[in-house]
């Protein structure tokens, strides 16, 4: 089933996807969780959201303008059905309680923003809209606009919300560009320092070349069948003592669903293995066979035909990787600091 809210909200128009994550303005399908007290009041949990009768009236004001109740009961219109359904008594009361301030909050935030945006004379034209839907939908593999009607009817979503959400959404994402992305300067010295500080981010994974040979016991075997694999690892041990070719005692001697290609050389990265098999195999002698190593699975031996240290991987590939990554920080930083002068001049007051 397509979320289309989360594509409408995940959309990073653009170009402004680090830190479009704190300013999209989310649908009620997003937030954390909300539902109005008198929701328990509902008679039925199958009964339409849009039956409860709700007196209106403000709960915050932010400048010149108010936010309703109304306003805030919309935007928890999914998570008011999820609480109702999956909760009772004190449990939902609780939910209820500790989660309307913190979509008024949200609320808020966005209404400082766009009041910020109107300032700046930011607009958003149909067509532009439109663009944004067309991508919405190629993302979200809707074909048709019915598919897209399907899927807001789903979320409880009607059109003039969606369309007006997507205004929210670009206008907000170009504010965030221009005032606070627009800002950001990552230096050539930051991600050489970056870079040099640490190395350990840059290296690549060790490797190594092993044959390997199980003998297999099952979870729960009997002390027959533990005795059966104990004597047939030992017995294939002892060929290999005597000098026979690992690759021909793995033939014989491996189980499982891996015999066909035991003793067959595998090139290995650290992390692959069982801890128990990379131990051995980062410590053997170049070409000489391992003790019984016993895992879960059985019975092993491996022998190590190779091993490569892992080298630093070249500034020059990873630098616009670590740019790109400090840019991203930078954001975040410069964006809670901006988000905290628009609270500091601004006028709030909550009546919840």
């Amino acid at each position: 089933m397509n979320k289309i809210g989360v594509g409408v909200w995940g959309l990073g128009v653009g170009g402004c996807s680090a830190a479009s994550r704190f300013v999209n303005p989310k649908p009620s399908t997003l937030y954390p969780l909300f539902v109005l007290g008198m929701v328990i009041l509902w008679t039925s949990l199958t009964a339409s959201v849009s039956e409860a009768v709700i007196l209106d009236r403000v709960v915050a004001v932010v400048n010149d303008d108010v936010i309703t109740l109304t306003e805030v009961q919309e935007e928890g219109l999914q998570t008011i059905r999820r609480i109702v359904q999956d909760t009772l008594g004190a449990e939902r009361e609780q939910q209820l309680r500790t989660t309307e301030r913190q979509v008024l909050d949200e609320l808020v935030l966005r209404r400082l923003q766009l009041q910020e945006a109107k300032k700046e004379r930011i607009e958003v034209s149909p067509a532009e809209v439109q663009t944004t839907i067309e991508e919405l939908k190629k993302r979200n593999g809707l074909t048709a606009d019915e598919d897209l009607k399907a899927a807001l009817s789903r979320e409880m979503l009607s059109e003039e919300q969606f369309r007006k959400g997507i205004v929210e959404q670009v206008t907000l994402t170009r504010l965030v560009a221009r005032q606070v992305r627009s800002k950001i300067v990552v230096l050539d010295e930051e991600v050489q320092q970056y870079y040099e500080q640490r190395q350990d981010q840059f290296s690549e994974i060790s490797q190594f070349k092993i044959r390997h040979l199980l003998v297999t016991v099952p979870p729960q075997a009997t002390a027959d069948e533990a005795s059966r694999a104990r004597n047939r690892i030992e017995e294939a041990q002892a060929r290999l003592k005597t000098g026979t070719d690992f690759l021909t005692v793995a033939k014989q001697y491996s189980e499982g669903p891996l015999a066909s290609s035991a003793g067959e050389i595998w090139t290995m990265k650290h992390g692959e293995l069982a801890p128990e098999l990379e131990q051995a195999a980062l410590t053997l002698p170049i070409g000489q066979p391992s003790n019984i190593i016993t895992t879960q699975a059985g019975f092993h031996l491996i022998v190590v035909e190779e091993r490569f240290a892992g080298r630093s991987v070249p500034f020059d590939q990873v630098k616009e990787r670590i740019r790109a990554m400090l840019f991203d920080q930078k954001t975040e930083a410069k964006y809670k600091e901006w988000i905290e002068g628009l609270k500091a001049k601004a006028h709030v007051e909550m009546k919840l």
